[in-house]
């Protein structure tokens, strides 16, 4: 029997009132600080002008201050520009609408408020208008429109000199971002609260002030008989909360680079979405403690956050922006995600199981598609019951900030931010944030380019690109210099990379060797190494010769990967490069030394003399279960690795691990470990370098696995992990 996929969407219809006005007529004093800046510019004096139009025959009467650092003989012909651009909404006729102009820019003025004198002569002239004219003080409402750093010494000014008297409230409102990490924000937090009380500060989310958004709750509490039934695990397939942008963030470089999407949009916009569409719904959609409580359940009720939860991503032209805007380098690298996909799970019977998806990011087009992982649907995997209710329809649109606007005078506390709220998405987002700290995000062209690039599969809790790594051009990387950037992680064919510049590359690399040696050896008391030949070891050989002094030899088997059918005194001997460089410079029992037997018989590599089985069954006694704990590979320019070459028939070897193979280049006779032997082991190591590699990477990048063709395809742990050691010389062909 079929049963209804409900995707939850945050595209849904809504319906419901505006909330109560304020219970006590009277004067009310509007004050904009940051009155001549962008968003007051393009939002809040229309948003207040719309409040005076419905409150005009209320009762109620208004002033409102425009203030700002700037001496009031600069700032006043920007505000009365400003002024002269508010409109009315439809149902006003002209004749009126020009008429509540011409009060509203008659109510209103420039103050210059920079310093405590400042804030002092504006609540003497507001004292005296009140009692010249006789009238009641309802309250004093003070929007804060500047940087977060300043709220704290605007929220002491206001303390000390600006409180109303006689009963009438006072209301803060402050805007986005609210720290930037738990600490960040508990210290912001504290600072206001020695100022102003939590019932007067009303942190905005103009997100929420949306239609769709703000009817959300409405719109689940009116329908409540028909949702209820559906709204849990067996009939929700998934939660996808969705906020897509095509442009660019030229012009808010300063501010975006310090946050990045997450910041910016998915810890205070999706989250409480998120909250909205999945808390427990209030008894009494008026009382804001009970809102406060539902919400505080469901963050506290997600499942930790950590870097297999989300991916990320940067459009092209971010770095070219960067370098613009913060008047930097070529060389110089942001790591700012512009781009980001978080799966988050909540942790209750009603929602056991269902994804919920948080994506956002600049410069994308329609396109993200992702693969659930399981089940018998193909991505998309979108259904929706034919059967569900229709739901009322939705009022007239209203601007989000005028939405708010009114909520903050009428004294509604639902659509705004509460401390406990705040602090809680903190502890969730924070420690994800930590952990994407180092982690390069993937490059992407933007817009319709972008194509697959973005899009991803979920694996469990687990989430990951669709497609393998994107090679990075010279271009997106900015040219660095060779010590001007840290080892980055990545994604390359589907498996870890590590990638730098060669000398951090490789002091990363033995950094690993040691870290698998040291962990084998507490194990299990032995540590096997498997060491492949050619040139691209070389620097690692130095390196644990010259800087890995507490590496332990003494405990450490030496094997080959593979060899040249060659005497082992001889230059082309892998053996010999391996001894020459690095064995005879460690304190190595010679019976853990393990080279490959080419030579029997006083011949070379001659198949009646079994060498190949000798040495697999030397593997097979004195390793356990014939997988070694760490294997390093290269990779030749025909894509070949170890000496299993391209048109090599893998599966003629069977389950043999060792085996004598043919090389195009002499000389012709090798002796290998087979991708049998190379599977088993616990960890591969792939190491690329140098710019005549980075055809090769680049090509690899793009296919699919081909063994017979691309050998080092074929390399796929069977139990372990593989990880790509890739410098920027291969990586980026500069």
């Amino acid at each position: 029997m079929f049963v209804p996929v409900l995707l939850l969407l945050v595209t849904l219809c809504a319906v419901g009132g505006h909330g109560e006005e304020p219970k006590r007529p009277g004067h009310v004093s509007v004050v904009i600080v940051g009155a001549t800046g962008d968003l007051a510019k393009k939002y809040l004096w229309n948003g207040f002008f719309q409040l005076y139009v419905k409150q005009v025959s209320s009762g109620n009467t208004f002033s409102f201050y425009g203030g700002g650092q700037s001496p009031a003989d600069k700032a006043n012909p920007l505000l009365f520009e400003i002024l002269k651009s508010v409109s009315c909404s439809k149902g006003v006729s002209e004749e009126r609408c020009a008429l509540l102009k011409e009060q509203f820019l008659r109510l209103a003025q420039y103050r210059q408020l920079r310093t405590l004198e400042h804030y002092q002569d504006l609540a003497k002239h507001i004292e005296k208008r009140l009692q010249e004219e006789g009238i009641t003080e309802a309250g004093r409402l003070f929007y804060l429109s500047v940087p977060a750093f300043a709220y704290a010494d605007i929220a002491d000014k206001i303390n000390n000199s600006c409180r109303p008297t006689s009963g009438a409230w006072l209301r803060v409102v402050l805007e986005k971002p609210f720290g930037h990490d738990s600490t960040s924000a508990q210290m912001l937090a504290s600072q206001l609260g020695a100022s102003l009380r939590e019932e007067e500060m009303y942190r905005i989310d103009h997100y929420l002030g949306k239609q769709v958004i703000a009817k959300i709750l409405p719109f689940r509490i009116q329908n409540k008989k028909f949702l209820d039934p559906i709204w849990n695990k067996h009939h929700i397939e998934r939660v996808e909360i969705v906020m897509k942008e095509t442009l660019d963030v030229r012009g808010r470089i300063p501010f975006y680079d310090q946050y990045g999407v997450i910041r910016d949009v998915i810890q205070n916009h999706l989250t409480e979405v998120m909250m909205l569409l999945t808390m427990r719904l209030p008894r009494n959609l008026t009382s804001s403690e009970e809102v406060v409580e539902n919400k505080l359940r469901i963050l506290s009720s997600l499942l930790p956050l950590g870097k297999n939860q989300a991916v990320i991503g940067q459009y092209q032209a971010y770095k070219s922006e960067v370098q613009q805007e913060l008047n930097k380098t070529k060389h110089h690298i942001s790591v700012t995600p512009t781009f980001a996909a978080v799966l988050a799970h909540i942790d209750e019977t009603q929602y056991e199981g269902v994804p919920v998806l948080l994506i956002s990011g600049k410069m994308l087009d329609e396109r993200i598609v992702f693969h659930l992982g399981h089940g018998s649907l193909q991505y998309p995997a979108i259904l929706v019951s034919k059967n569900l209710f229709k739901p009322a329809l939705m009022e007239e649109q209203r601007e989000a900030y005028e939405e708010l606007i009114s909520h903050i005078f009428a004294g509604q506390k639902n659509s705004f931010i509460s401390v406990e709220n705040l602090l809680a998405s903190w502890d969730l987002w924070t420690p994800l944030l930590t952990s994407l700290s180092s982690s390069f995000p993937r490059i992407y062209p933007g817009g319709a380019d972008n194509e697959d690039l973005l899009d991803f599969c979920l694996t469990g809790k687990d989430i990951r690109y669709k497609s393998e790594v994107v090679i990075i051009s010279p271009d997106q990387m900015g040219g660095m210099a060779p010590n001007g950037f840290q080892v980055i992680q990545g994604k390359f064919r589907s498996s870890d990379m590590v990638s730098a510049w060669a000398e951090e590359l490789v002091e990363q690399l033995a950094a690993d060797v040691q870290e698998a040696a040291e962990a084998a050896v507490r194990e299990s008391g032995v540590f096997h190494l498997a060491l492949s030949g050619g040139s691209s070891p070389i620097a690692l050989f130095h390196r644990l010769v010259r800087h890995h002094f507490s590496f332990p030899w003494r405990d450490t088997h030496v094997w080959m990967v593979d060899e040249r059918c060659v005497p082992e005194t001889e230059l082309e001997s892998n053996f010999f490069t391996i001894y020459n460089l690095l064995l005879q410079h460690v304190r190595i029992p010679y019976f853990n030394i393990h080279p490959m037997p080419v030579q029997l018989n006083h011949r070379l590599c001659v198949e009646e003399d079994r060498g190949a089985q000798l040495y697999e069954k030397d593997i097979n006694n004195l390793v356990n279960g014939s997988s070694f704990h760490f294997v390093l590979l290269g990779a030749g320019y025909d894509g070949h690795t170890a000496s299993l070459f391209p048109g090599t028939k893998v599966e003629e070897y069977g389950e043999s691990l060792v085996v004598l193979t043919e090389s195009p280049v002499k000389p012709h006779q090798r002796m290998s470990l087979t991708f049998s032997a190379i599977n088993r082991a616990r960890t591969v190591a792939l190491l690329v370098m140098g710019k005549g590699k980075h055809e090769l990477v680049t090509q690899l990048s793009r296919m699919k696995d081909n063994p017979e063709k691309w050998p080092v395809t074929g390399v796929k742990p069977a139990n372990g992990r593989l990880v790509w050691y890739i410098d920027y010389d291969a990586l980026l062909g500069q």
